[in-house]
Parts: C-alpha cells; sequence; structure tokens
C-alpha cells in the first residue's frame, strides 16, 4: 500500500511539472493540469481531504481565510454574479497550493523527478529564446514580429515573467539533486542564473528584468563563495553589456519610457503617468466601498465609470499592482488578511536569513532563501505587476508558495 501511494505522489509530481509548462499550449491546458493534479492528490491517499479543512499550518490558516473572505464578499458586491464566479474559480489555486505543499513534503523524490524531467524542459525555454532573439525565429518557426523575443509564447509577452517565476525552482532542482557532484551544480547554477537574465532581458519585460536582477545578484550572494560571487557577476555585467550595443534590444529596457498614445494624438506620454492614472482609479473604488471592496476582478467594469476612472488611462482590465487591486477590489479588510500574508513571508525571511548566516552549507535553508526571496521580489509594493487573480499570476504565485511551504515542513531523508 506504502508503495502505490509513494508511486502515485510521483505521478502527481509530473502533473505539478506540466502545469506550468502548459501555460505555453493556453490557459485552458494549464488549468487542466492543475485540476489534474488536485484529483490525483485527493486519489493518492484516501485521508488527503482532511487537508482541505483541518490540517492547516498557520499560513494556510491566513490563506484559506483571504480565499474565503473574497468569495463570500464577492457574493455581496454590484456585479456578483460576475465576481463571485472569478473568486469561486480563483478557489482552485488555494486546493492546488494544498496539493503541491504536500506532495513536496510526502514525496522524498521529488526534486530528482523535477531534475529529470522540470529542468530540460525549463532550458530549452530558454535556448528557444535565445534562437529567436539571433534568427528572428524560434525552434518551431514562430517568427520575432518587434525587438522583443517570446519565445513558445507568440503573440504574449510573458516569456521574461515566465523565466523569472520558475527559475528558482529550476535551481532547487539542481540543488537538492544527489548523484551530481558540487562542481556540476555550480555548472548549472551558472547556466540557469546567465541564460536566464539573458532571456529576460531580451523579452523586453523591463519591470520583470529589473527585479529579476535584483535577485539573481541575491541568488549568486547565496550561492558562491567570494572569489565566485565577484566573477559570476562580472560575467553577467559582460552578457548585458554585449546585448546592450544592439540598440534593438536595449531600447526597450533602458529608453522606452514614452509612447504616444495613438497616431491622432500625437503627445508623448510617460509610463509614469500611466500606472499613476491605474492608481487613481483603483483609490476611487476603495474610497467607495472602503470596507469590503467592489468585488473581486470588478476593476475592468468599474474604470469605465465616470465616477471612478481617472485621466485618460485610467482603465485597463487590473490596475497593474497587487497592493491597489486588492484594496480597490476586496477593500481595507481584504487588504489587511493579504498584507499579513506578506508580513508572514517577511518574517520566514528574517528567520532564515539568520540560520543561513550561521550555516550556509544547510542545503535545505539554502533552497528556502533561493525559492522565498524570489517570492518576496514578486509582491514588491512599488512595481507594476499583473492581475493577481488571473489563472497564469495566479499558478505563478502559489506554485512558487506551495513548494517553498512544502520544503520548509519537509522532514531530513
Amino acid at each position: 500500500m506504502k508503495t502505490i501511494i509513494l508511486n502515485n505522489y510521483k505521478l502527481l509530481t509530473l502533473f505539478s511539472i506540466f502545469t506550468p509548462f502548459a501555460i505555453i499550449i493556453g490557459s485552458a491546458v494549464a488549468n487542466f493540469f492543475l485540476l489534474l493534479s488536485i484529483i490525483t492528490f485527493l486519489f493518492v491517499d484516501i485521508k488527503n481531504y482532511k487537508y482541505f479543512y483541518n490540517k492547516f499550518d498557520n499560513f494556510s490558516k491566513i490563506l484559506a481565510l483571504f480565499f474565503l473572505y473574497i468569495l463570500v464578499t464577492s457574493f455581496f458586491a454590484e456585479n456578483n454574479f460576475y465576481s463571485f464566479k472569478k473568486a469561486f474559480f480563483y478557489l482552485k489555486f488555494f486546493f492546488f497550493f494544498i496539493a503541491i505543499k504536500v506532495c513536496v513534503e510526502k514525496n522524498i523524490n521529488f526534486f530528482d523527478i523535477f531534475y529529470k524531467f522540470f529542468l530540460p524542459i525549463f532550458l530549452i525555454v530558454l535556448l528557444d529564446g535565445l534562437i529567436q532573439a539571433a534568427f528572428t525565429f524560434n525552434s518551431i518557426g514562430i517568427i520575432r514580429t518587434s525587438s522583443r523575443v517570446s519565445g513558445f509564447f507568440g503573440d504574449e509577452w510573458i516569456l521574461g515573467a515566465f523565466v523569472y517565476h520558475l527559475s528558482p525552482i529550476a535551481l532547487l532542482s539542481v540543488l537538492f539533486y544527489k548523484n551530481i557532484s558540487n562542481l556540476i551544480k555550480y555548472i548549472y547554477f551558472l547556466i540557469i542564473i546567465c541564460l536566464s537574465i539573458l532571456t529576460i532581458y531580451l523579452s523586453g519585460e523591463r519591470t520583470i528584468f529589473f527585479i529579476s536582477t535584483i535577485y539573481f545578484v541575491l541568488v549568486v550572494s547565496f550561492i558562491f563563495s567570494l572569489k565566485k560571487k565577484i566573477s559570476i557577476l562580472f560575467f553577467i555585467l559582460f552578457i548585458l553589456s554585449f546585448i546592450s550595443l544592439s540598440e534593438n534590444f536595449s531600447a526597450r529596457i533602458f529608453k522606452s519610457f514614452n509612447f504616444t498614445a495613438s497616431l491622432i494624438d500625437q503627445k508623448n506620454y510617460s509610463t509614469f503617468t500611466v500606472y499613476k492614472d491605474l492608481y487613481g482609479t483603483a483609490y476611487k473604488m476603495f474610497l467607495d466601498k472602503k470596507l469590503f471592496g467592489t468585488g473581486v476582478q470588478s476593476f475592468r467594469i468599474k474604470c469605465l465609470d465616470k465616477k471612478f476612472n481617472t485621466n485618460k488611462f485610467g482603465c485597463s482590465t487590473h490596475p497593474h499592482n497587487y497592493y491597489f487591486q486588492v484594496l480597490g477590489e476586496n477593500g481595507i479588510i481584504g487588504f489587511l488578511i493579504f498584507l499579513s500574508i506578506i508580513l508572514f513571508l517577511l518574517k520566514d525571511f528574517v528567520f532564515l536569513f539568520l540560520k543561513w548566516l550561521k550555516n550556509k552549507k544547510d542545503y535545505k535553508n539554502l533552497g528556502l532563501m533561493i525559492i522565498l526571496v524570489n517570492i518576496i521580489i514578486s509582491f514588491t509594493p512599488i512595481v507594476p505587476t499583473g492581475n493577481i487573480y488571473s489563472s497564469v499570476s495566479g499558478l505563478f504565485i502559489f506554485f512558487k508558495l506551495a513548494i517553498y511551504f512544502g520544503l520548509k515542513l519537509k522532514k531530513p531523508d
């Protein structure tokens, strides 16, 4: 019986690997593998359903409260059917989080499987992006239509975000794989870090590039000794200096902070103006419904109302900032619950960092640092973000959180 359970956890691990990569095909396919992961988790062990209601750790309790809150308040929102439907389907990420967290904790071969399957696919995505940058078409013939590289994603500009969010998991799959020497691991780390930051740079995703630069500098400081740190940082700078010689690729990252709204209106606008208008609209939504907000995914509807719309660029599908989105759509109560999640992660980081300083050879602490720093940087308050309630953002956020907390709870082999 125990062997069957372990084999089922291996199957669940494979489904969890396919889930983020399925985004390449489409969010519907990713959602299919996500649901398949949840169903497999329930069939792994007949007792697993208990993890959904009475085996919560402290973080899971806060997370459960947030999901319950947005579900209930969206039911009573003005556009209650639309918001409640969005909140209800978003609930799948809580079950996915629980399933993958327990899988990481229980499956002793979790990272071995990730090394054999996740890492090769991740490297293929990186190399495909570089091929498209060099030859204007990628490995399956998708043509680059601008200075930006999108790789397998075609006309969706999410390659940089995809690489940033999944790079820590690639690093962890190498860190915890036991059948390779430390030298090979360092070579893998070097390849993953350099190719990741290069691909993100070529993708032209400005915010992701700047936060990933901070992230990879921190990762280098965690992994490598002083001499190796200096050499790796010089190597990254060399790559960026070389690429910046190309006007096409550097313009998007470093120069294109102004744009023309239309051919009719030739006035130049800054990206700062755009985000200021969007944040202004979200804040007006908050002022209108301070306690409970206007409902999940209601920004796209409310911003059409002149009562909330702020200036020329105050309307979009979402306000492009997690904090303003939660504040406007979920009110001050939802915002405080959300903030408590962030503070919980920051508290974890402080304790982990102190433990890491005492013992830098502890692989588990190092792995936890690598993924937690990536998560925390993703929630930097002042930077533009995606839609927190979208399928893509939800998958990245809760996939990483699940792996982090599963690893944290995992007992030594």
